[in-house]
């Protein structure tokens, strides 16, 4: 009966809706029950044929009296019950207990020995069935453990389940939404944090260990990337974060350096001259050293600081 109550506690559990990977564990094992169940009934059904057997034999070694007296003939009636209940055996086994009897019940003892040999091998046949039969018993008990552990389990799941749609289900609905956004933070800062703490040990390691430098610099990659993928949505975002990125910096670097090199340029020539270098000198000299583009890079900052 507490088999039975807890495959139905199994079931019931199954129906009342909880994740498919614990259904599936659990058919699973029922699964193996139905197996096992099946490998019980086929050892019962060799047990019962060997009792069959016996019965029969015992029917035939009693039968063979000669005016048998009233116990015999009580033995007899028991034993037709039996075989009432157990069926006759193949024809097969009847005959090799027939001559098992026939070698037990005979005056010459090299033919009684025989039959005491024939008799202890079937008595080892009939101890591998109870052996087997209790091995069985015991894997069953296992499965039937495992079972109402699962069906425990499943249970445990489907009340916290429970919890959650009731939460989700709270506010006429909105409560789905404040799940979903405490969900999405919870993971997002978890998922940031193990970032930034494995980005600073590598930033950490980088400086002495070269493996840890190559690993580093694909974090960097990374980064990166996420900052393109960031300028690409939001144009503006590095001037307002008051940053700019690489090729504009460059633009003005390169400007700036041939203005401070026709600078000092100047400043050299005027030491070793001694004369004075005029406004008018630096200007020619700025238009001959500089190109095309740092031109009008100039003319651009002197638009947007409103001098030309």
């Amino acid at each position: 009966m507490r088999k039975l109550f807890t495959l139905f506690l199994a079931s019931f559990l199954l129906v009342g809706g909880c994740k498919t990977s614990n259904v599936e564990k659990v058919q699973k094992t029922k699964d193996v029950l139905a197996e096992t169940r099946i490998e019980m009934a086929k050892n019962e059904g060799e047990k019962l044929q060997q009792v069959a057997t016996l019965a029969s034999g015992t029917d035939y070694s009693l039968k063979a009296v000669t005016n048998p007296p009233v116990q015999v003939k009580t033995a007899i009636d028991f034993n037709n019950r039996v075989l009432n209940i157990t069926g006759n055996p193949n024809i097969d086994e009847l005959n090799k207990i027939k001559e098992l009897a026939d070698l037990l019940n005979s005056e010459i003892q090299k033919e009684k020995d025989k039959g005491v040999k024939l008799l202890k091998e079937r008595d080892d046949e009939i101890l591998e069935l109870q052996l087997k039969q209790k091995e069985i018993e015991d894997v069953y008990e296992s499965q039937i453990k495992g079972l109402e552990e699962q069906a425990s389990q499943v249970a445990k799941k489907a009340d916290t389940l429970q919890v959650t749609v009731d939460e989700v289900n709270s506010w006429m609905g909105l409560g789905g939404v404040m799940y979903g956004l405490k969900r999405f933070v919870t993971i997002g800062v978890t998922g940031i944090l193990i970032f930034l703490v494995g980005f600073m040990v590598l930033r950490f390691l980088a400086a002495t260990n070269p493996i840890a430098s190559a690993v580093f610099s694909i974090f960097e990659h990374i980064v990166a990337s996420i900052i393109n993928l960031l300028k690409g949505i939001a144009p503006k975002a590095l001037e307002f974060s008051n940053h700019i990125d690489l090729p504009k910096f460059n633009r003005h670097k390169d400007t700036l350096d041939t203005v401070v090199d026709t600078l000092e340029n100047l400043k050299t020539i005027q030491k070793r001259s001694n004369s004075q270098v005029s406004l008018n000198d630096v200007f020619v000299e700025l238009d001959k050293n500089l190109d095309a583009n740092e031109k009008i890079l100039i003319n651009e900052l002197k638009t947007i600081n409103k001098y030309g």
